[in-house]
């Protein structure tokens, strides 16, 4: 409804008059000066001092106080106006000729569709951060609406993705539109890589001696290799080797490894198996195992990007055993990944400071422990070696990460009580069997921040002209093929142009749709 009311504040010409304005005044300049007047009585004066026609609801009230004493211009006035009506909580809507005065809350935001190209950034994972800033905790509606905030949204903003451009379609108000577009600015910049170097070396030495001696009473046999039925010692010293070395079945003297002299009287028959009648057994073993390991994993990932690199064999692990009706073993097997798995998470922070979370492991098939117990086989065994640490370190500063020292020294003594501590005939009666463990592994990461995209050019040249020496060194049979190869790649080549254009790049469509 359309109020009208007499107003008792006053706009002095600059005579001092107490009328409006003086229609021969050009420009006229007017001093506002009001005090606790009603809200309608102040519309309808600047409806009178602008020549505009208000409506204005019955929610529309309150009082107001102006102090002006500098003269201003009509226009600066009706600006005066605006900021009151805000202040107050209501706003200004023009419609046709007219000029309505409502509550801010009940005016529906204009909303516009547009669409914002995002240059470097995933327009999928900015998104997610975009619908935390949008996204607003319902709060009760206040009595009284303040101003509205820099960081505040006037109105609903919707957001989405599209993948395959790379772009944001963005619902909202020209206003609030333009306050995100100040941050996804901000949020779409070019992130900066870590190119990540480990290198692993591990030496181990595993030695093993094992010497001594067994001995058993020849048995008295008949030319057909019975035992005799007659009263004859039996018995002796048996370690393990002197059994094996008398049964065929268990490979015979080809069943042991190293030296074994065996002092042997025929054969003699126990049941239905046939045994070499022994007498003494000398044995003699010595093993050196050396296995030097170097691995140098490499792996260049954007920042803040976990990035995992694996080289190693894809092996099967026996897991269960079953067996069907018919009588079958089925067995069941696990594939695991066996060699060194490099994973990491590089934070470039300041000062040129990365920031690495690393889980690093190595495994590998243990080659002095056998696959098998007492004849069924329960699949190979593992050596494992791994960190998981979170280290802060300078670009190109080489660090331990970790590291690994063992020295295990294992004595084994089999022998006859008090036989076996004679001095030197000693030796008859015991077998003694020492091994010696070394191990040392070490960890060393240095990361390089690559900032420019020369600088992956200068890397990519690098490793290039490793791998040409490699070949070189090796003499790699037909490496002219790959020299070949690794030429093409090192060629510059020229950026393609892209496919968006100009107008587009972090700037917005028109709008698509409005509300």
């Amino acid at each position: 409804m359309i109020l009208i009311f007499s107003f008792p504040g006053q706009a002095q010409g600059p005579e001092g008059s107490t009328s409006l304005l003086k229609a021969d005044e050009k420009p006229r300049l007017i001093t506002l000066d009001f005090n606790n007047v009603d809200l309608p009585v102040f519309v309808k004066f600047i409806s009178e001092l602008t020549r505009k026609n208000f409506i204005i609801d019955e929610k529309v009230k309150g009082k107001i106080t102006i102090f002006s004493p500098a003269k201003i211009t009509v226009d600066e006035a009706y600006n005066v106006f605006l900021s009151v009506l805000e202040l107050k909580g209501f706003t200004a809507i023009p419609v046709g000729e007219v000029i309505q005065i409502l509550l801010t809350t009940e005016v529906p935001p204009q909303r516009s569709v547009n669409v914002y190209y995002l240059e470097n950034a995933n327009a999928e994972e900015l998104l997610k951060v975009l619908s935390g800033l949008v996204t607003r905790p319902p709060t009760p509606t206040p009595v009284r609406t303040s101003i509205r905030g820099p960081g505040e949204f006037e109105g609903p903003v919707q957001l989405f993705a599209d993948k395959s451009t790379n772009s944001l379609i963005i619902m909202a108000s020209p206003r609030d539109y333009e306050a995100l577009k100040e941050v996804i600015k901000k949020l779409d910049v070019k992130r900066r890589q870590v190119y990540v170097e480990a290198v692993i070396m591990e030496i181990s030495l595993d030695k093993l001696r094992e010497i001594g001696m067994e001995i058993q009473a020849p048995l008295q046999t008949d030319s057909e290799g019975n035992i005799e039925n007659t009263f004859q010692p039996g018995g002796g010293t048996n370690f393990g080797g002197i059994r094996t070395f008398a049964d065929p079945t268990a490979g015979g003297p080809l069943g042991l490894t190293g030296l074994a002299i065996g002092v042997v009287k025929g054969t003699f028959k126990f049941g239905n198996a046939t045994f070499l009648n022994v007498g003494a057994l000398l044995r003699a073993l010595q093993t050196d195992t050396d296995v030097n390991i170097l691995s140098t994993p490499q792996i260049l990932t954007s920042d803040n990007q976990k990035a995992e690199i694996v080289v190693g064999e894809n092996r099967p692990f026996p897991t269960g055993q079953s067996q069907t009706v018919g009588g079958n073993v089925l067995t069941t097997i696990e594939r695991k990944d066996v060699g060194i798995t490099l994973r990491l998470t590089p934070q470039i922070m300041e000062n040129s400071q990365v920031r690495l979370d690393v889980f690093q492991e190595i495994s590998t098939i243990s080659q002095s422990v056998s696959d098998t117990v007492g004849g069924t086989f329960v699949g190979p065994t593992t050596n494992k070696r791994s960190a998981n640490t979170s280290i802060i370190v300078k670009d190109q500063q080489t660090v331990v990460v970790g590291g690994l020292i063992r020295d295990n020294i294992i004595k084994s003594v089999r022998k006859v009580p008090f036989l076996g501590d004679i001095p030197i005939l000693g030796w008859l009666f015991k077998i003694q069997t020492r091994r010696t463990e070394k191990t040392n592994l070490m960890i060393f990461l240095t990361p390089y921040i690559v900032r420019e995209p020369n600088e992956v050019a200068q890397i990519r040249e690098n490793k290039s002209q490793e791998m040409k020496s490699f070949l070189e060194k090796e003499k790699v049979e037909k490496r002219e093929r790959h020299e070949e190869m690794l030429d093409k790649l090192n060629k510059s080549v020229e950026p393609l142009p892209s496919e968006i254009p100009e107008d587009q790049k972090s700037e917005p469509q028109a709008p698509m749709i409005s509300e």
